[in-house]
């Protein structure tokens, strides 16, 4: 049975963001999928009582038909991902995380480095509703790095200041998760782990304990920030390729 990437984006990135690494799959003969979380793109927008389980649901209902899937995920991306994994269990073949975000297991794991990170950025980020531009600046530039605001260009920066309210739900539906990793976590696939070489603290943390877990191998993205998919597509697409044909082999 022929196998589909999904590509699951992160917060304040439709699917759009994936497309450089879609491209470069479809280039090398993959069939790839990519949907837009609810509030984004194409999809609707999400309801006044949002939850996991609805994005986790929308999710689903677009893979409706696919039968074996290697689910690709980016930061907070990889949260939906593995409450998706819960929901599909053996249709998905193989996982390939990026620059994981995953506050509930910062929490549950006592990585307290990584938890003060993100509980940074998070008290700044809604300390600046309702004013959604300076949010927006907030977040882009935790992720990015300083400037990178201005750097992204107009265009940019009125479409992710359109999404900013739904990347509130999202960051107040992770901040508020308490689910064990064990719960959600019930078929473990073989796995990748992808991160920027120059990512943040929480990305690291998360990475190296899921990396326990899936008993993954990490591939580090030289130069790399935290927006892997956006800055280097084609070593994403390289590594997704790899791991797909080495698995294949039995490698």
């Amino acid at each position: 049975m022929r196998e589909t990437i999904v590509l699951i984006h992160g917060s304040a990135n439709g699917s759009y963001s994936w497309g450089p690494v879609e491209r470069a799959l479809e280039a090398a003969g993959a069939k790839v999928v990519a949907p837009d979380m609810l509030g984004y793109g194409s999809a609707p927008e999400p309801s006044a009582g949002w939850t996991i389980d609805q994005e986790v649901s929308h999710l689903e209902e677009a893979l409706d038909g696919l039968e074996a899937i290697h689910l690709v995920a980016h930061s907070l991306g990889v949260m939906f991902a593995l409450y998706l994994l819960r929901r599909l269990g053996a249709r998905v073949v193989r996982l390939t995380l990026i620059d994981p975000v995953l506050v509930s297991l910062l929490r549950e794991t006592g990585e307290g480095d990584g938890f003060a990170e993100m509980e940074g950025i998070y008290q700044r980020f809604m300390g600046l509703f309702p004013d959604h531009a300076p949010a927006a600046r907030a977040f882009v530039e935790h992720w990015n790095g300083a400037g990178s605001w201005e750097r992204i260009g107009d265009k940019a920066r009125a479409i992710i200041t359109r999404l900013i309210s739904k990347v509130r739900l999202e960051v107040m539906a992770a901040r508020a998760d308490t689910t064990k990793l064990a719960e959600i976590v019930r078929t473990r696939p073989p796995t990748i782990i992808l991160l920027g070489e120059r990512t943040r603290i929480a990305p690291r943390a998360v990475a190296r304990r899921l990396a326990e877990v899936f008993e993954a191998q990490t591939v580090i993205i030289p130069g790399a920030g935290h927006m892997v998919p956006l800055t280097h597509p084609e070593a994403v697409a390289h590594e997704i390729l790899e791991f797909q044909s080495n698995h294949k082999k039995g490698g």
